[in-house]
């Protein structure tokens, strides 16, 4: 995966681009945003004359005697050389030593007088200060850039490492609780509630036919001489549909035929009675259902 970089993270890479510090990673991915950005192309060639500057700008140290004239004496070994065989004593032609002074283009020597005005042309002390400061500044900033982006990283990868530890974790106990259920020897209890279930019931009314059909279970055992008593509720009064016993788990069916128009059941209830009923409840209901088209 190549390494990924905005314009500004490019534009704050030139300096070390310029300088050739950066990266082979990193300078593959300065030199892939140059191709399509003129700014960061123009940034980096005036970088590059500004890093080109410190070169010329070191101080001119004049050469001793001795050594000037060792040099002198090569070059002219070279030149007779050159002519064909000619002694390395014998005194250079004229015209040689004409384009060594000269600096003829042909002869491929750059005169002293040039090189040393070259070097003049490039400033003093004062530019390479300058420049060597603004490339400094350049790096540093890059530097801490750099740092930045560093700890962004770190701290993203802190975030990610614990993100895996605790999923790590899960899994693990995820696992732990599967071994649990489903070892070979695992023995299983069902357990239930101790509380009896609330009574209730289910009243099925066929206006059509006057047919009720009545449902219920969770019933308490009844005391003796007792009966329970289904009610029909109307504006004019309950109107008693039957008495029963339960079973011994407490199920109830109750059938019976009463007409009754559709605008006058208001409710069905259940009440506890002495054994064959009463013609009006003489308590609460046990259970109670409310009754709306």
């Amino acid at each position: 995966m190549s390494l990924e970089m905005t314009h500004d993270d490019v534009r704050a890479a030139l300096a070390a681009e310029a300088l050739g510090a950066l990266d082979g990673e990193e300078a593959e991915a300065v030199r892939a945003h140059l191709a399509g950005c003129d700014e960061c192309r123009r940034e980096l060639e005036s970088l590059r004359e500004t890093a080109a500057a410190l070169a010329y700008a070191a101080p001119q140290v004049p050469m001793d005697a001795d050594r000037s004239a060792r040099l002198r004496a090569r070059l002219v070994a070279r030149a007779a050389a050159d002519r064909g065989g000619a002694s390395a004593d014998a005194p250079p032609p004229a015209n040689r030593i004409g384009a060594l002074a000269s600096g003829d283009e042909e002869s491929g020597v750059i005169p002293i007088s040039r090189a040393r005005g070259r070097r003049g042309m490039m400033g003093g002390g004062w530019l390479a200060a300058a420049a060597a400061v603004l490339l400094l500044i350049a790096v540093g900033a890059y530097a801490a850039r750099m740092k930045g982006r560093y700890e962004a990283l770190s701290d993203r990868y802190a975030s990610l490492d614990q993100e895996r530890t605790q999923l790590v974790q899960a899994i693990a106990k995820r696992d732990s609780t599967v071994a649990a259920l489903s070892g070979p020897g695992v023995q299983v209890i069902e357990l239930a509630s101790t509380q009896r279930r609330a009574p209730g019931g289910r009243m099925f009314w066929d206006p059509a036919t006057a047919r009720w059909t009545f449902f219920a279970h969770d019933l308490p055992a009844l005391r003796p001489d007792r009966d329970y008593q289904l009610w029909l509720i109307t504006p004019a009064g309950p109107v008693s549909a039957g008495t029963f016993k339960p079973t011994p788990d407490g199920l109830a069916t109750v059938q019976a035929t009463y007409a009754l128009p559709r605008d006058q059941l208001r409710a069905v209830a259940v009440t506890e009675e002495p054994e064959g009923g009463l013609p009006r409840p003489s308590g609460q209901p046990l259970i109670l259902g409310t009754y709306g088209e």
